[in-house]
């Protein structure tokens, strides 16, 4: 009975939630019912009267207003913090670095009618005449002088300016085993110019590696020539170094005073070399200069003097060396460039000018590119003929010290000079046409007399040089030339095997500069 109950009680409660729901929608359904609506007549009465004229006036108004009213704001972005500042690298993107490239590239068509060089002429030595390099002739392309330089300059610092070059071209030292397609299309780089520069109100300060302050290299004293440089006799060399210079200037004038410390001819002597210079300009008298193959630009008349101090420790002429010589090297050189006929502004037209080099000096003979003359050193003596003969380990160059028959050191003396002149002919402001044409010559006082007589014959102790140029700048920026160059060495002079040995060369070259 309880349960029976229960069920009842339960069947109550659900029909009456259901009662209620029911009453509660139809009490809601009748008040909605019951809200008065107005009457279509009453609508169209009520709604305010309007001719055509107003309602074209409104549309009117409300095209205005639509057109008067201004754009919703753009949202601006949220703000972003700075990035903190690291070090310096050009990477970085910091404000007030610059950096720039420049450089060319080059194909030279070169027929020599020996067999005596590779691409490069300078002061090597020519195949004596009657042998088979020296009678047969030699045909090469190479595009290894193409150049690629940067250049980086940072942001100033106050008075300071702190800046980086590098340059290098393709002559690197390759191994000797490669073969002749390799040897010309395998090309290694060679380092040319690294170094920074820090100028002050004070002095300047070089750091690297760059042209010898000895002979003013880099500074408008090329001679202007499609021939590697440099040509015989002149003065040309890159070194690592640290150098001091000052530069004051004036309105018609400037003069520059530099130091340096080079890297020695021989590091076991213990210091560097050392190597100063003047150089003074004139900035009234302007010329047309053309340095090695590159167009011709407007420089200033200019003289530069130059010289260099070495002490040279050499290992004792013997097999085993227990001690070292002490032998002393330096150097002179005077260098000019003159405008003959001068030129005014950017018109190079009939521009004629000359560029000379004097040089004197012993023991410098590595600053002559490649210059040796043929003399190396002495074998030992070996009186009773033991095997293997007894071999004596130089700590130094071939070329610039030898040994006397008593095994005493002796630096080599050498004297050099070069001219040449460039002229632009006057055609489209002077820079469409030109001509050059260069003379030098070597010469050494004791290179023979410090030679046994068995080497004389392979030892020469003089040298000419001559060539002549057309160029053609058929763009700004593309350049070809036709140039015919001779050299010649008079090998054994002063003794019966005395003969001239010549090596003639045409080249054709084409450039493109960036």
């Amino acid at each position: 009975m309880g349960d029976d109950f229960r069920r009842r009680g339960s069947r109550w409660r659900r029909g009456t939630s259901a009662t209620v729901a029911i009453t509660l929608t139809f009490f809601a359904a009748r008040a909605w019912a019951a809200k008065p609506k107005p009457k279509a007549d009453d609508e169209e009465a009520a709604r305010p009267k309007h001719d055509e004229s107003d309602e074209a006036a409104d549309s009117k108004a409300d095209d205005a207003a639509t057109a008067a009213a201004p754009p919703a704001p753009t949202p601006l972005p949220p703000a972003v913090a700075p990035a903190p500042k690291g070090p310096a690298p050009l990477a970085s993107g910091e404000p007030g670095w610059t950096l720039g490239f420049y450089g060319w590239l080059e194909l030279d068509a070169l027929w020599d009618s020996t067999q005596s060089f590779s691409e490069t002429v300078l002061n090597q030595n020519i195949s004596r005449p009657g042998t088979y390099a020296g009678d047969n002739a030699r045909f090469q392309a190479t595009v290894k002088d193409s150049r690629l330089g940067y250049k980086v300059a940072a942001p100033n610092y106050g008075s300071i300016k702190a800046s980086a070059q590098f340059e290098a071209d393709f002559f690197g030292v390759q191994p000797t085993t490669v073969t002749q397609d390799q040897q010309y299309t395998y090309s290694s780089i060679r380092l040319r110019h690294y170094f920074a520069k820090l100028e002050t109100p004070v002095f300047d300060l070089l750091a690297g590696q760059t042209f010898d302050l000895f002979g003013w290299g880099g500074q408008g004293f090329f001679p202007s020539t499609p021939a590697f440089l440099g040509v015989l006799g002149e003065v040309f060399h890159r070194n690592v170094q640290l150098r001091l210079s000052k530069k004051l200037s004036g309105d018609h004038a400037a003069l520059e005073i530099a130091v340096a410390g080079v890297r020695p001819a021989t590091r076991d002597g213990g210091v560097p070399d050392l190597q100063a210079g003047l150089k003074l300009s004139f900035k009234d008298w302007q010329g047309a200069s053309a340095q090695g193959p590159r167009p011709a630009n407007a420089a200033p008349l200019a003289i530069g003097v130059s010289g260099v101090g070495r002490r040279l420790y050499v290992t004792d002429f013997e097999a085993i060396s227990a001690d070292a010589q002490k032998v002393w090297g330096w150097g002179a050189v005077a260098d000019a460039f003159i405008p003959i006929i001068p030129v005014s502004g950017d018109d190079l037209s009939n521009g004629l000018s000359v560029t000379g080099e004097y040089s004197r000096g012993t023991g410098v003979t590595d600053l002559y590119l490649t210059l040796n003359g043929g003399v190396l050193f002495p074998a030992l003596p070996n009186p009773k003929n033991v095997l293997p003969a007894p071999a004596y380990t130089p700590n130094i160059d071939n070329g610039i010290v030898t040994f006397d028959a008593n095994g005493i050191a002796h630096t080599i003396n050498w004297e050099g000079w070069m001219v040449n002149a460039h002229y632009n002919l006057p055609f489209n402001k002077g820079k469409t046409l030109s001509v050059s044409g260069t003379y030098s010559g070597i010469r050494s006082t004791n290179a023979m007399a410090l030679t046994p007589i068995q080497g004389q014959p392979f030892v020469w102790n003089k040298g000419q040089y001559f060539d002549g140029t057309i160029w053609w700048s058929v763009t700004p920026a593309f350049q070809v030339c036709a140039s015919f160059q001779t050299t010649a060495q008079t090998l054994g002079a002063g003794t019966p095997f005395s003969v001239v040995a010549r090596n003639n060369r045409a080249q054709g070259g084409f450039w493109f500069f960036f």
